[in-house]
């Protein structure tokens, strides 16, 4: 009889260690979990800095929107890109369409120095930093055509109106990708393609 008991007592304990481990276990994912999902809402922040960004007027110019950096008269246009996290042309990704210089944050901060994560914007908070970059999807400097960039459909000048007729021009389109690092090593990528406003 007293042997019975033992072995119940020994089952009762190794059932308890059990659940203990298994509420421990799900406490943690449930914390990576709250983490994941507040470096992905900080994302949001990042955007609202990329959209900050271009309406700049130096981005905004058509003088720099449509530079070539080998001109003269485009001499400092590159340093204007820099300070506004922006690219005229696409940029080396890798298999999932991510900038590869904003993958390593040392190399992104050293070159893009103008706009980093601060606390003015939100962008450096709680443990939490965000990054940008915007690039035209053109493959070359230069004004933007259909032949080298992704345009959105043409739209009248002074409207909104879709329109394919004389007088309408087609808008370059931008990728904003934004990375989130937060706490516990938690990483977000996100991706947005957005266009200007026809002036």
């Amino acid at each position: 009889m007293l042997a019975v008991v033992l072995v119940v007592l020994v089952v009762m304990m190794l059932g308890g260690v059990s659940t203990l481990r298994s509420i421990d276990t799900s406490s943690i994912l449930s914390g990576n979990l709250a983490f994941k999902r507040d470096s992905v809402n900080r994302t949001s922040v990042g955007m609202n800095a990329a959209f900050k960004a271009m309406q700049l007027p130096d981005f905004v110019s058509d003088k720099y929107a449509n530079c070539v950096p080998t001109t003269p008269d485009c001499a400092d246009a590159v340093g204007k890109w820099v300070a506004m996290n922006y690219s005229p042309r696409l940029l080396e990704t890798d298999g999932n369409g991510i900038p590869l210089i904003l993958k390593d944050k040392t190399t992104f901060d050293a070159k893009f120095s103008t706009i980093k994560p601060n606390k003015t914007d939100g962008t450096l908070e709680g443990g939490n930093e965000t990054r940008f970059i915007i690039e035209r999807m053109c493959s070359d400097y230069g004004p933007s055509d259909e032949k080298k960039c992704s345009v959105s459909d043409r739209y009248e000048r002074g409207g909104s109106y879709r329109q394919d007729k004389r007088g309408s021009i087609s808008l370059p389109l931008y990728r904003i990708t934004i990375r989130s690092d937060g706490v516990r090593n938690t990483q977000t990528y996100i991706q947005a393609t957005v266009t200007t406003r026809v002036k």
